[in-house]
């Protein structure tokens, strides 16, 4: 190999759970009038945030997955309590969040949604689908919800815009259980922001120790007298409560694991093909024109989002 050629990137299957960067843009300036006078804050942040790491990707495909089961997900039939505190979107952001679509839309870029399943499921589908046919993954989101779709060896979480990407033992160690114990975490010691209660007492420290030496949550319900010997404070009372509602505790893992066999998804050589970038649509300035994206970003937006230069029209 010629010492002064450049090192060719791996291709890499990249899964952007999208809403993230739409609402850091939303809360940022959702309300700030685009070219055309509607709110378009959280467009223009989303479109910032494409021109500043979709050219630093490594090649391969690309998928944006969005959230539209909102509270008649096969979650909430399970627990109507699950994510009840949210206040539903407000009309503004809806409005952007379907501009958003269109524009991935007209660059060739694909997205995908589900009634039934989460933002989160479609992501663990794509990334399952992607390592079966040997591509690894790259997530860009800051949920550590998803560190369960970092299974791989050459897997990584990413957050591009506040951090550097965490392999699966980094993961680890940042978590302290494994990326596919993250659920079990998540059910033992509850997640506010979903509404899920856990253990009462019990905070991801405890429930990381549990872990370490049980195993799973299956094995800690089995069990749950071993709990009395993982070194924590309280631990006979943690024992008594997890004894008290295992069925609370096996509905809580139901809502924090994600599904990873989606339906209609592609997968094999579909996945390859579907998720490849296409190229903007041959009237590509009017439709950015009508969406709302500032002329300023027009030209950084599609060297961004092509998948060669050639792909830009004239």
């Amino acid at each position: 190999m010629n010492a002064c050629s450049e090192p060719v990137a791996t291709p890499t299957c990249t899964v952007v759970d999208t809403s993230i960067f739409v609402f850091r843009a939303w809360f940022a300036r959702g309300l700030d009038p685009d070219p055309q006078g509607r709110p378009g804050g959280a467009l223009h942040g989303f479109v910032h945030s494409l021109c500043q790491w979709l050219p630093r990707r490594a090649p391969g495909p690309l998928g944006f997955c969005f959230d539209t089961s909102l509270r008649r997900g096969f979650r909430h039939r399970l627990d109507p309590g699950y994510k009840a505190h949210r206040p539903p979107a407000p009309p503004e952001l809806r409005a952007q969040f379907e501009r958003i679509g269109e524009l991935l839309d007209a660059l060739g870029l694909a997205r995908f949604s589900h009634p039934e399943y989460e933002a989160d499921d479609l992501i663990a589908t794509l990334a399952r689908n992607a390592r079966t046919a040997g591509l690894p993954v790259a997530v860009m989101s800051a949920d550590k919800d998803l560190a369960q779709t970092i299974l791989g060896d050459r897997d990584h979480l990413h957050d591009p815009e506040r951090g550097r990407p965490m392999d699966r033992r980094a993961l680890e160690k940042r978590l302290r259980v494994r990326p596919d114990q993250v659920a079990d975490l998540l059910a033992l010691a509850g997640d506010r922001s979903d509404n899920i209660p856990g253990i009462h007492g019990l905070g991801p420290r405890g429930a990381a120790r549990i872990l370490r030496r049980l195993g799973d949550l299956e094995s800690v319900l089995a069990d749950p007298d071993a709990v009395r010997r993982c070194n924590l404070r309280r631990a006979t009372a943690l024992a008594q409560a997890i004894a008290a509602d295992p069925e609370r505790l096996r509905l809580s893992r139901r809502l924090t694991g994600l599904v990873d066999h989606v339906p209609g998804l592609p997968r094999g050589s579909d996945l390859l093909a579907e998720l490849q970038p296409r190229g903007p649509v041959r009237d590509i300035y009017a439709r950015l024109h009508d969406l709302g994206v500032h002329p300023d970003y027009h030209e950084r937006l599609l060297h961004a989002a092509a998948p060669t230069p050639e792909a830009i029209p004239a």
